[in-house]
């Protein structure tokens, strides 16, 4: 089910006020004595498809967030964990200048919840020692039930707070926390008296366990959809994060300090930044319209060149990908940030000739601007990936077609950027067909003779916080095990076949590999390698490379799950997966009154 939207008049923060909780904690002298861990959760077994290399060399901008947000409100002791880098860093042995942490924070996509849940569980060991455990991410927007009574031998430990919002959300919450501390008060025992007083049911973006923390839960509280900071200038700066991340290594305890901006370069290749929010269409299987309530947010084009200015020459690391949903979804906010990211400069050279940023948008929306691209392209724009999912618009219409689709990647090839294609392989479309393209191989073909430097091939999978999750359970198609190992959330990544009609669901796990095949293959390679008078030479021949050695990382992994199609039997779930707890509304208190009566004020 999708997400549920606020108010229209009520989907936004006051301008400034995320600024104003941000100053009143840093004012605290409390904070910068108060140690922080950001975690991410990873799961390994997701390591599948063409860019299996750019998980470990993105930074990603998700816990890099969180970790911004703390430090820019006082919390000077926070670092960063990224479980990619340190598969073995245990919560409850990490220290940070020698003491445990108060805050724990558990950042999980759906598919790296086992992770997530690994760390919670670890976390319990400390006892009352151990810090408030917050859980947010996608995992804990979407199902933020999941994060209770999750882990250990008998799911008996859970998440203290899954936070279903961004920055704003968590930090609203720490500060009605500062605020009520009784002096050195543990932040979790001053988080518990305050949940079971009632004294936080009026911050939205909240779930937490209702009654006491000592008994098992009942039911869950659910404060509501967050509220959004509508003008993304006013988050803080990325910068503010980029010297608390934890180096790569494989022990369970945290280094004495963390790397070295400068340094940062040895161990990252790309940075994910925030630019805009939001996309105007409404694909049933996408679940990012109903999570932005269907509003469109921006940073203005001095903010963006700033920071991919900053961060190229304080880091050295020169590639951006914007963590766009459609960057090109409004043309006066895509020729107003290249306008302005055009003048910037790194190290006295122009972004045209300094940095490397690619972003996603619609194939619809950048052939319909496609006049824009040479402004683009002088602002540093190097890639874009394409969400095409069928050229003939047979699983979704997003205004793609094949003649656009070689027209624009003619254009685009042109000007120096790579399109990069991304497919959705869906119940009905043959491997190969005759006479039409409807065939998975048929596209795949077209698009790198159109021009496309990379391709990536996924299957249609259920999406939690879709308007299409449910369909699939509802008609019998979700697998819930196949030859006695049963579906984890981990495989609901698009990468392996968990719901289908096929009596043979094991061809259509085959027949993502055989598409992958036929892209990124010797041939391919050695015709990339000879037109060496191609624009984007370097890029087509690098994406060859890597795609050849991730397609036979990603066979050799996923053979497992393609041979428990094979053998069977496949077993398909009959409901949507039940929740462990039921979520309710707090009650009606004084201070759930002075919510509503704002709202309506």
């Amino acid at each position: 089910m999708e997400l549920p939207s606020r108010p229209k008049n009520d989907r936004y923060t006051r301008p400034g006020q995320y600024s104003e909780i941000e100053r009143r904690l840093r004012d605290n002298p409390a904070t910068r004595d108060i140690p922080a861990l950001v975690a991410y959760a990873f799961d390994y077994r997701t390591r599948l498809g063409p860019f299996l290399f750019a998980d470990m060399r993105l930074l990603i901008a998700g816990p890099r967030a969180v970790g911004a947000a703390l430090r820019s409100a006082g919390f000077e002791r926070t670092r960063i964990v990224l479980r990619q880098w340190n598969p073995n860093m245990k919560p409850s042995e990490a220290r940070i200048d020698g003491e445990i942490p108060q805050l724990l924070f558990v950042s999980s996509m759906q598919i790296h919840s086992a992770c997530a849940y690994e760390m919670i569980a670890d976390a319990h060991r400390l006892g009352e020692e151990r810090p408030l455990i917050l859980a947010g991410g996608p995992k804990a927007i979407y199902e933020p039930y999941d994060f209770f009574h999750c882990a250990g031998p008998n799911h008996q430990y859970s998440a203290d707070v899954a936070v279903t919002g961004e920055e704003y959300v968590f930090l609203e919450l720490l500060d009605r926390i500062m605020e009520s501390r009784a002096g050195n008060e543990h932040l979790r025992k001053t988080f518990h008296r305050l949940r079971r007083s009632g004294l936080l049911d009026d911050i939205p973006g909240l779930v937490f366990k209702e009654g006491d923390d000592k008994e098992p839960a009942r039911r869950l509280i659910n404060t509501g959809m967050q509220r959004l900071v509508q003008d993304l200038d006013e988050l803080p700066h990325p910068v503010a994060s980029l010297d608390i991340l934890e180096p790569p290594h494989r022990r369970a305890t945290l280094t004495r300090q963390a790397i070295p901006v400068q340094k940062l370069h040895r161990y990252a290749g790309m940075i994910a930044v925030v630019t805009t929010h939001g996309c105007k269409f409404h694909c049933s299987y996408c679940p990012i319209p109903a999570y932005n309530q269907f509003t469109f947010r921006t940073k203005s084009p001095d903010r963006l060149r700033d920071e991919l200015a900053e961060m190229a020459e304080r880091t050295g690391i020169n590639a951006f990908f914007g963590t766009d949903d459609n960057f090109f979804n409004n043309r006066e906010t895509v020729e107003d940030v290249f306008t302005g990211m055009a003048k910037g400069k790194v190290h006295g050279k122009p972004f045209r000739d300094s940095i490397f940023f690619g972003t996603e948008a619609t194939e619809f929306d950048v052939y319909k601007n496609q006049d824009l691209l040479p402004l683009c392209r002088d602002g540093g724009l190097r890639a874009i990936w394409f969400g095409i999912e069928d050229m003939t618009a047979e699983l979704v219409k997003k205004g793609q077609s094949p003649e656009k689709t070689k027209t624009l990647f003619e254009v685009l090839n042109r000007q120096g950027i790579c399109p990069m294609s991304m497919m959705m392989h869906h119940d009905g479309q043959p491997l190969a067909s005759r006479g039409n393209l409807y065939g998975l191989l048929n596209q795949v073909n077209f698009l790198r003779k159109s021009g496309s430097v990379s391709v990536q091939v996924t299957i249609l999978t259920p999406s939690v916080g879709s308007k299409g999750f449910e369909e699939p359970f509802e008609k019998g198609m979700v697998i819930g095990s196949a030859n006695g190992k049963s579906v984890e959330d981990y495989q609901y990544d698009g990468n392996h076949c968990i719901a289908t009609d096929d009596p043979q669901p094991w061809k259509k796990q085959l027949n993502i590999y055989l598409g992958y095949a036929s892209f990124y293959n010797p041939l391919n390679f050695v015709r990339a390698i000879a037109n060496w008078k191609d624009p984007v030479w370097t890029y087509r021949v690098m994406y060859q490379a890597y795609g050849m050695v991730g397609l036979v990382r990603s066979f050799t992994q996923g053979f497992g799950w393609l041979w428990n199609l094979y053998r069977g039997p496949v077993e398909k779930m009959q409901e949507l997966p039940r929740r462990r707890l039921l979520m309710v509304p707090p009650p009606v208190t004084p201070a759930l009154v002075r919510e509503l009566q704002s709202q309506s004020a």
